[in-house]
């Protein structure tokens, strides 16, 4: 048995107003920071913009116990930037794929989500400015700190005024007037 002790960073979670979401620190570093520097593409999961259940729902990927996942997704994957716009996993979302045991939980092969990780057809290397490239391979955090992270993720997100839900029968325009709202009103 290996006894050697696998160093772990420090995880936490702080509300950016910038982009009125709740991010993942990594070791003093938001996520959104280390994977889009210029804030171009990618947002945390857990932005305002995105209705509470979508929120919720990510969260509980997050926590390894989500029945609602989506399908494209792989197992094991867990998306930590979305597209700023919509969130939808079809517009490039950066994923890694989780690890969880009784003590630790690790993050390992940034990479674009839905993608197949056997898949070796024709695969670029990405670029240094890439945010596959620029999220360290592997993350390991304690599992405690990393709960506790979630739970202060979970305060965030149900604060009063955080998005209100959409009722499914609204109108495609309601729902993307709904998504858009507190873009517009920054």
């Amino acid at each position: 048995m290996n006894t050697r002790r696998i160093p772990t960073a420090s995880i936490a979670a702080r509300w950016n107003p910038s982009d009125q979401a709740v991010d993942l620190v990594i070791d003093g570093r938001a996520v959104i920071d280390i994977v889009d520097p210029q804030k171009q593409c990618g947002v945390s999961p857990f932005a305002r913009r995105f209705v509470h259940s979508s929120a919720r729902g990510w969260l509980a990927e997050y926590r390894g116990v989500s029945d609602d996942r989506d399908e494209r997704l792989l197992e094991g994957e867990l998306e930590i930037a979305v597209c700023r716009a919509c969130g939808d996993l079809d517009c490039g979302n950066l994923a890694v794929y989780v690890a969880m045991d009784a003590n630790t939980v690790i993050w390992r092969q940034p990479h674009w989500a839905g993608d197949d990780e056997d898949d070796d057809e024709d695969d670029d290397e990405p670029g240094p400015d890439d945010p596959e490239s620029l999220m360290p391979q592997v993350g390991v955090f304690d599992r405690a700190e990393y709960e506790a992270a979630l739970a202060d993720v979970e305060r965030f997100i149900n604060r009063p005024g955080w998005r209100r839900e959409t009722p499914e029968a609204a109108s495609w325009l309601d729902r993307l007037r709904n998504r858009f709202t507190s873009v517009w009103d920054k």
